[in-house]
């Protein structure tokens, strides 16, 4: 293992993305864990997560990672400290010597071993990869670990199995004279509560190099379980009310080139309840207007004719969805600037174009696949939790994607065929998390739609600028974060403004 001197991280091969869309290995190596080889480590764990449709096993996979990098990093910095002494780490007890003063001396004061590292032979290397259908990440470092090294490691996986909950593991490792193995233990405990099976977590030697290998399977339940939940999620797709017969009705009269807007106007106002629903919708802050419409005509006149199918889509999608399960109105909230986001972005890009009212709609519906992972959680996911142990999982997104083997994205999609909304609609909603699989003809709108969302999830804290996808930003010419951070703050100032209006 080489590694320039010069730099803080090497990767390998430079393109990794193509590694991964080829399927082919890739790593990131360094000496240091500084701030920008993590966000760099967590970008690359979230692509190569994004690539599988196994998001979902971000924030775990993350943790786990980052505290076995902690940890390969500390061995390095612990032998280059015994090398400094001329303690020979191999010998009982010039280990334990070294040993006494090792924490106080490197981590507790400024100290040239820490600093010294970034020159030394000693280095980590994180490689992913696939190992017979299972994603793999190895945590590698070029320093062959210990026997009494290894021996406690298999004690703190035995221990983290047997573990209930982490004040337990917390009072049991108080003592250690080492200071190490409650992350670990947590890290092997998040495994196990995420369903993984206990050889998900390895270590190998292998002549002066040690691997710590997780392995990240695409499936964490028995195939039966599997197919009851497949059996549910189909039952429950298929129980989903279709779109209101009056909105395909009002639809296939916007669509006749023969319709007056009067026409149009007079059937919607048939219905009292989608009479509020359109004129909500249509003084969000999805459209701009420069006063509040009171009208149906002025609503039609405004936002048009396509963008009053949009509108019906959006009305319909809700009603059917809220006549089946129960009102979920931070997510709409949600849903409603993510779709005036993805608007702006549009008009950003090509002006007043036919693509931004389909930004709209595509962003708005984007999350209806969690209003059906939220009603399934309270029988399917129950069930699933007491039988396949994933009890102590406090992430309700995490149980619920772990859970049904499918994520909200694809579940959105189901939803989209079963009304048959169209392709460009349908891909958007499926490929919002993952835009490096959009096919040229869908690209712009599931760009549009991902920065959208990316934005939206900023705001919540759910995500950061560091693992936004490189071609996105590219595409909108955002890849400076003071430009990005510029822009989004336009639009949520546009926003606000539209709201108070």
């Amino acid at each position: 293992m080489t590694q320039s001197e010069t730099k803080y991280f090497l990767i390998k091969p430079d393109d990794y993305l193509e590694a991964l869309r080829s399927k082919g290995d890739f790593f990131i190596q360094f000496k240091r864990f500084t701030e920008d080889v993590e966000s760099q480590l967590i970008k690359m764990i979230h692509r190569f997560l994004e690539n599988y449709d196994l998001i979902y096993y971000k924030d775990t996979v993350t943790a786990i990672i980052k505290e076995l990098v902690n940890n390969a990093v500390k061995a390095n910095l612990k032998r280059l400290y015994f090398e400094s002494l001329e303690l020979d780490i191999n010998n009982t007890n010039d280990y334990r010597k070294g040993m006494n003063s090792f924490k106080d001396d490197v981590f507790q004061k400024e100290n040239e071993i820490i600093k010294s590292i970034q020159m030394s032979k000693y280095m980590v290397r994180v490689k992913f990869g696939l190992i017979k259908d299972n994603l793999t990440i190895s945590v590698i470092n070029n320093s062959q670990i210990l026997e009494s090294e290894l021996n406690k490691i298999k004690s703190r996986v035995t221990k983290a199995y047997r573990y209930k909950n982490i004040p337990e593991a917390f009072t049991d490792v108080l003592d250690d004279s080492e200071g190490a193995g409650l992350g670990l233990i947590i890290s092997l405990m998040l495994i196990k509560n995420s369903g993984f099976p206990k050889n998900s977590f390895t270590v190998s030697r292998n002549n002066a190099l040690t691997s710590i290998n997780l392995s990240i399977p695409n499936k964490v339940l028995p195939q039966e379980a599997y197919l009851e939940i497949t059996e549910n999620i189909l039952k429950e797709i298929e129980e989903i009310p279709a779109l209101p017969d009056n909105i395909n009705e009002i639809r296939a009269l916007v669509r006749d080139p023969k319709s007056e807007i009067s026409d149009i106007a007079k059937a919607i106002s048939r219905d009292p309840g989608l009479t509020a629903s359109i004129m909500k919708l249509a003084n969000s802050a999805g459209y701009i207007t420069s006063k509040r419409l009171e009208t149906i005509d002025e609503a039609i006149k405004i936002i048009g004719i396509k963008g009053t199918n949009t509108l019906l889509i959006a009305t319909g999608a809700q009603k059917a969805l809220e006549s089946k399960y129960e009102k979920y109105e931070n997510l709409w909230i949600d849903s409603y600037k993510r779709a005036f986001y993805a608007q702006l972005i549009t008009r950003k890009i090509h002006g007043s174009s036919k693509l931004a009212d389909q930004a709209y709609i595509s962003a708005l519906l984007a999350d209806i696949g969690k209003i059906i992972m939220m009603a399934l959680q309270t029988d399917t996911i129950k069930k699933i939790k007491e039988i396949n142990g994933l009890k102590n999982v406090l992430d309700i997104d995490l149980l619920e994607e772990i859970s049904l083997g499918i994520s909200h994205s694809q579940l959105g999609a189901l939803v989209c065929k079963k009304w048959n909304f169209n392709e460009s609609l349908t891909k958007t909603i499926e490929l919002h998390h993952r835009p490096h699989r959009a096919e040229p003809e869908f690209q712009n709108l599931i760009f549009i739609v991902y920065l959208a969302d990316v934005m939206v999830e900023i705001e919540h804290n759910n995500y950061k600028f560091e693992i936004a996808d490189d071609e996105v930003l590219k595409f909108f010419k955002l890849n400076d974060k003071k430009k990005f951070e510029e822009y989004h703050t336009s639009l949520k100032n546009n926003y606000n403004a539209t709201v108070e209006f």
